[in-house]
């Protein structure tokens, strides 16, 4: 069992200030920010893989209510899921800061991980909403990772 104060960190809050989400589920968000390590061996990759599909399903369904193609669809979905724009969300938004590093990284956050980590946020969000689209979708829009205008 995780003690309160482990919980309440300061990493926790602020990445709950970042996305515009208060967990229900504290250890839901804290997996999310663990990347894979010896104790963690698979860190946050689930939470990821989750994620992944989660902003799909959101971009599709906004692709769709936009009468957007197919290809239109696609294009986007290449975009805002491609590594490089996922960490560059990452760290502008500050959420880079709250990963919760493992030893072989010292102070180095690498951009493939804080993609991973902003994919497993996601995924998290959609777990602690007791899975609905829309609590994923609002902090979507927190961390620019939407339809573009």
């Amino acid at each position: 069992m995780f003690h309160l104060a482990f919980l309440e960190d300061g990493k926790i809050v602020n990445a709950e200030n970042i996305i515009s989400h208060r967990f229900t589920d504290r250890l839901q968000l804290r997996k999310a920010l663990h990347l894979a390590d010896s104790i963690h061996q698979d860190g946050n990759k689930y939470l990821a893989l989750l994620g992944d599909t989660v902003i799909k399903l959101v971009l599709v369904k906004e692709g769709l209510c936009r009468h957007a193609t197919r290809g239109q669809i696609s294009n986007i979905i290449s975009e805002k899921l491609s590594n490089t724009y996922l960490a560059q969300r990452g760290f502008s938004t500050g959420l880079a800061e709250c990963v919760y590093k493992n030893r072989y990284q010292g102070n180095t956050i690498y951009p493939g991980p804080t993609a991973s980590t902003v994919e497993a946020i996601i995924g998290a969000v959609f777990i602690d909403s007791g899975e609905k689209v829309t609590a994923a979708e609002g902090v979507m829009e927190a961390l620019g990772i939407s339809w573009p205008e």
